[in-house]
């Protein structure tokens, strides 16, 4: 039996000496409730509004005004990003949820953002500078101190990258940092909160048993692949491995079960190293049993669901929930988006090594043995968010971390199964593509400057990808396709002007096309 420890960030962010600034003078900009949002949730999903008031410590009507806030942001948001343009370096919204915040790298564009009905915070470091650092780290990830980086992320809240550290080991990781070529001013380190456990009609929550290993875990959003057609669920790689059959709970699927794993990220291929990099997902097919199939709904109790509706991403701050077999449902507010953890396999009794995990989100709440797989929803939007992976409950600031869906569809080739009551969603559009070159020589003395882009989107259906072409003499591209963001950077040809262009698709098809030229110096 495949045992999971995960070593990731739990505890409530610390303020960061050089982070963001509000804007001198000015308070934040409440948001004012969507109406009736929070309501119906508490009407249809009275369990997961006291999920919200246990974990989250609030009233009911704090839960509800909390709720209506936070739909309210999306709107907001849209516009604040057209706001900042190119100067936009991330949002979040803050700590009970009444304000969003917008950061910018630009104090010219505060004004814009703030008339936009957003908080504007001013910042030292582009978001660029932060995802290029990132990404540097992971590919040095395999000469790590041992033991002593346990993950990172970028934290636009403190417009840091934050490596997670062993307890004592913080000097280790800032020379691994170091050695990674990374500039010590876009880090900060922060003391991890010990190791993560992995964790008839057929809905996301429901439990299943793997008829092989015997492991217990729950099923995660219905889904359908784009393979072959086939209908079943996504849920944690390291629950179920290609060719396993699963059984439920509710369901008698006989001798071979209610379906088979056609899809798995597990098990790793030898030797397991930190540089072997890695997402924790699997898609389960049903049988041909007609009497088996995926329900587009979140199991809301043991006895009701709430519709599934769409997978736009939540942003840091918001509130998502799970729903397990074991805790039922767990509510709290994103803590970390797009984290890389270092990952420590065994089998009870002895280590197999660890990898680097891509792509985690981090909430904070406590999940139990027996809910990994499970899907993560926004609460009152029907918005899926992924699929449970591990947690850490220890006492000081329990964390949850998920697999986002978005990318796990692209990733396993499946779509997401919605409710008939989905709304329409509007138009793919990109609201700013800007290009700009920098610097002068290199090293070398050769005068070759370097450019980035900065890509942003709205609209359309999830997931998203985005196609690149360009005659630069480099060129790298850095994509969230979660933020609705894509980063673009390399360095000009000798002489000439260079052209990027960029093609959107959204999960039907539907595209957004942008071009950009002479930026480059000649």
């Amino acid at each position: 039996m495949l045992l999971v420890a995960l070593v990731a960030a739990g505890a409530p962010p610390r303020a960061a000496a050089a982070g963001p600034n509000p804007v001198a003078g000015s308070g934040p900009v409440l948001l004012a409730p969507t109406p009736g949002v929070g309501e119906e949730t508490a009407r249809s999903s009275p369990k997961m509004i006291e999920a919200m008031q246990r974990d989250m410590h609030l009233t009911r009507a704090e839960a509800i005004t909390r709720l209506g806030r936070q739909h309210a942001a999306a709107a907001v948001e849209g516009r604040a990003r057209r706001a900042a343009g190119r100067h936009f370096a991330g949002s979040w919204l803050n700590e009970d949820g009444s304000a969003l915040m917008i950061a910018v790298s630009d104090q010219r564009a505060a004004p814009a953002v703030r008339a936009a009905g957003a908080t504007p915070a001013v910042v030292t470091h582009r978001l660029a500078e932060l995802e290029m650092a990132r990404l540097t780290l992971q590919a040095h990830a395999g000469k790590h101190p041992d033991k002593a980086v346990h993950g990172w992320h970028v934290d636009p809240r403190r417009n840091r990258l934050v490596v997670l550290t062993a307890p004592g080991r913080q000097s280790a990781a800032a020379k691994w940092v170091t050695a990674a070529g990374v500039p010590a001013g876009l880090v900060t380190f922060e003391q991890s909160q010990g190791p993560q456990k992995a964790t008839a009609d057929v809905v996301a929550g429901d439990g299943y048993i793997n008829l092989l290993s015997k492991n217990l875990c729950t099923a995660g959003f219905g889904v359908r692949s784009l393979t072959d057609g086939s209908t079943g669920f996504v849920t944690a790689g390291h629950c179920v491995e290609v060719g396993n059959f699963v059984d439920f709970d509710t369901v008698i699927g006989g001798g071979g079960g209610a379906g088979r794993t056609v899809k798995s990220s597990f098990p790793l291929p030898p030797p397991v190293t930190p540089s072997t990099r890695t997402f924790d997902r699997a898609y389960v097919r049903f049988n041909s049993d007609p009497g088996v199939r995926a329900l587009p709904a979140v199991r809301s109790s043991f006895i009701s669901t709430i519709p599934v509706l769409g997978s736009q991403a939540a942003r840091q701050g918001d509130t998502v929930c799970s729903f397990g077999r074991s805790s039922g449902f767990r509510c709290g507010p994103v803590v970390a988006i797009n984290e890389n953890l270092l990952v420590e396999y065994t089998d009870g009794t002895r280590s197999l090594g660890q990898v680097t995990v891509l792509g985690l989100n981090s909430a904070r709440f406590c999940s139990l043995p027996g809910d990994s797989g499970g899907p993560v929803i926004t609460p009152g939007t029907g918005q899926a968010q992924g699929h449970t992976v591990s947690t850490t409950c220890t006492g000081v600031g329990f964390t949850t971390t998920y697999q986002p869906i978005n990318a796990t569809q692209l990733g396993l080739d499946v779509r997401l199964l919605f409710a008939d009551s989905r709304p329409v969603p509007p138009p793919l559009t990109i609201t700013t593509f800007a290009c700009d070159a920098f610097g002068g020589p290199d090293p070398d003395g050769i005068p070759y400057a370097s450019f980035d882009c900065v890509l942003y989107w709205e609209g359309g259906t999830d997931p998203d990808t985005v196609q690149v072409s360009s005659d630069a003499l480099t060129s790298r591209r850095v994509n969230n396709y979660d933020e609705n963001y894509v980063f673009i950077s390399g360095k000009c040809g000798r002489g000439r002007n260079a052209y990027v262009a960029v093609t959107v698709f959204d999960g039907e098809g539907r595209r957004a096309d942008g071009y950009q030229s002479n930026f480059c110096p000649n």
